[in-house]
């Protein structure tokens, strides 16, 4: 995941990432008995950068088992929680023993649904999510694609290749791009009758954003 750090740092206009200690990690898998090696591998290297909690929701850390005891109720090792506490992203406990596991997500308990086919595409995404509401330009509002516009919007920019496939019940969330310095994060919900994208993005200097504005102008419009 080295190239796609490189790119967490850029998004959040960070020179270094930090990780939590051993003793943390640790202390997760004496709860659990043992976590993917792909988790271990975040928590480690990028758990402890603060920038990661300034997003929209809460990734959760080691010490959250002692503070929120809803989490014994989750039904395995929570990663995200919703701003609102919504749903939570979560590795069900029978696949703790797989380096990298598939990621689910649940809401008001209901019955789990499948967020990413693998942790590490999880942590991507969900790392690009959070990223899309810091940055210090953004448009300062959603913005929406019309259904017929979205083929057009596409091929405009780049798409990176991990998503969450649900998160708020039944949002998709891709990711795309036209500068390592700005994103797109574009939402779709079977929901909601009608067939378009609803975005977030932003860039972490002006003229990437400049360059985003431009590649979005004509395909659209505030939500």
């Amino acid at each position: 995941m080295s190239e796609f750090w490189d790119l967490i740092k850029t998004l959040f206009a960070v020179d270094k990432l930090y990780g939590c200690t051993s003793e943390e990690v640790n202390a997760l898998k004496q709860k659990f008995g043992q976590i993917p090696e792909v988790v271990e591998e975040f928590y480690l290297t990028a758990g402890r950068t603060k920038e990661f909690q300034h997003g929209q929701d809460t990734f959760i850390m080691p010490e959250h088992y002692k503070e929120y005891s809803w989490l014994e109720q989750a039904g395995g090792l929570v990663l995200l929680e919703e701003n609102q506490g919504c749903c939570e992203a979560y590795i069900k406990k029978e696949d703790l023993s797989l380096p990298d596991p598939p990621v689910y997500v649940s809401w008001e308990g209901g019955e789990a649904a499948l967020c990413a086919a693998s942790a590490s595409e999880f942590l991507m995404a969900a790392l690009a999510y959070e990223a899309a509401f810091t940055f210090e330009y953004n448009p300062e509002d959603f913005y929406y694609v019309d259904g017929e516009d979205i083929e057009e919007f596409k091929s405009r920019l780049k798409q990176y290749p991990f998503k969450m496939q649900t998160w708020l019940c039944d949002t998709e969330i891709t990711f795309y791009s036209n500068d390592p310095c700005n994103l797109v994060a574009a939402l779709y919900s079977e929901s909601i009758e009608d067939d378009g994208l609803q975005l977030v993005y932003g860039a972490v200097n002006k003229e990437a954003y400049n360059k985003l504005e431009k590649a979005l102008e004509g395909v659209c419009e505030p939500f």
